[in-house]
């Protein structure tokens, strides 16, 4: 065990009662920044042994739910983990009682250096089961790992996410889809905003 456990900074950081608010003289200095995504990557990849796709690929969930949030308070055109876009939301996904929008996320061509990568051979892939509202009772089921899909030789990455939060910084995406599906938003507890 390390001798400096417990740590009676973070214990006195933790129990002030200034919630972290220190002048420059009084205290530590606390900053929420984005995470160091590629130090994390280059860590678990050492010291864990994983593969970097796999490390970034658990990472996405997360990285997304930061993007969202971010898009919603300052609306710039800003890139998921510095390469993807925000292309469309697939459909409404229902896992545990709770619904979610299953968001597409397409490479953006000037982070892929203008490379296209397309599949060959047969693009019928069983779209149905893509399309389906499921409840999963396998309680192993990877709900947070991102899928891919396959649509006119083109790779996007699918996720999960909060409906509130991708309406937050997509509201015209989620009302058109909405609108499209003929789903009436008042029953998902969304307002329409115009």
């Amino acid at each position: 065990m390390d001798q400096n456990f417990p740590n009676n900074e973070i214990i006195e950081l933790y129990s002030s009662n200034n919630h972290g608010h220190f002048t420059e003289n009084d205290g530590p200095h606390i900053l929420w920044e984005s995470p160091k995504t590629e130090m994390l990557v280059d860590f678990l990849a050492y010291h864990q042994r994983w593969e970097p796709s796999y490390i970034r690929q658990r990472m996405l969930p997360m990285l997304s739910t930061i993007f969202f949030r971010e898009k919603a308070l300052n609306p710039t055109n800003t890139l998921l983990y510095g390469q993807y876009n925000f292309d469309s939301i697939q459909r409404v996904k229902v896992r545990f009682g709770h619904q979610f929008l299953v968001v597409k996320w397409k490479k953006d061509v000037h982070a892929m250096a203008s490379v296209t990568y397309t599949i060959p051979g047969d693009s019928d892939i069983d779209q149905k089961k893509l399309t389906e509202d499921d409840e999963s009772i396998d309680l192993l089921d990877e709900c947070n790992a991102p899928q891919i899909h396959v649509e006119d030789g083109c790779w996007f990455l699918l996720t999960d996410e909060n409906m509130e939060l991708v309406r937050a910084a997509f509201p015209e995406e989620v009302n058109r889809y909405l609108l499209e599906k003929g789903m009436f938003p008042e029953l998902l507890g969304i307002e329409l905003k115009e």
